[in-house]
């Protein structure tokens, strides 16, 4: 990200399960950090020239929730299986570690259920562009800050 002095006409924070993304929007570019839950961070600029003002609205569901469901399978069964007489009192003491484990990735299955709203912003020279999804602390400001992206993409 360029550091400048320049204050943005406008910012966005978008949250999902996997990443937090700040988006800082100035009238020739949008800066974009993110951070990954497990740790990476990345930071890109988009000039504003380079993306179509036309954008497209789509709805997707969060990847990690088919496998936070298997995860929290695989626990349950783990639970069950192993707590049954006949397995060492070990292995039947470390199968009430199964439990915990099916809530945590039940909760996050649920946390990820619901289809997100989406707006990408395409490039014309076939690269990708802008996505920018409804979620987080700022999702009411979200309508507010693609207007104001697509304002920008016009005046550029």
């Amino acid at each position: 990200m360029a550091t400048t002095s320049e204050t943005p006409l406008a910012t966005y924070t978008e949250r999902l399960p996997q990443v937090r993304r700040e988006f800082r929007l100035y009238p020739d570019r949008v800066e974009v950090a993110a951070r990954w839950t497990l740790g990476r961070t990345f930071r890109i600029t988009v000039k504003l020239a380079d993306l179509s003002g036309q954008m497209n609205r789509f709805r997707v569901k969060n990847r990690w929730m088919p496998r936070a469901i298997m995860v929290g399978s695989a626990a349950v069964a783990y639970a069950l299986v192993l707590s049954r007489s006949g397995y060492p009192a070990w292995v039947q003491k470390a199968a009430v570690w199964g439990w915990p484990v099916a809530g945590l990735a039940f909760a996050l299955a649920l946390i990820c259920l619901p289809r997100r709203l989406f707006v990408h912003f395409p490039r014309g020279n076939g690269k990708p562009g802008l996505d920018i999804c409804q979620a987080g602390p700022d999702r009411a400001r979200f309508e507010a800050f693609v207007a104001a992206v697509r304002q920008c993409i016009r005046r550029a």
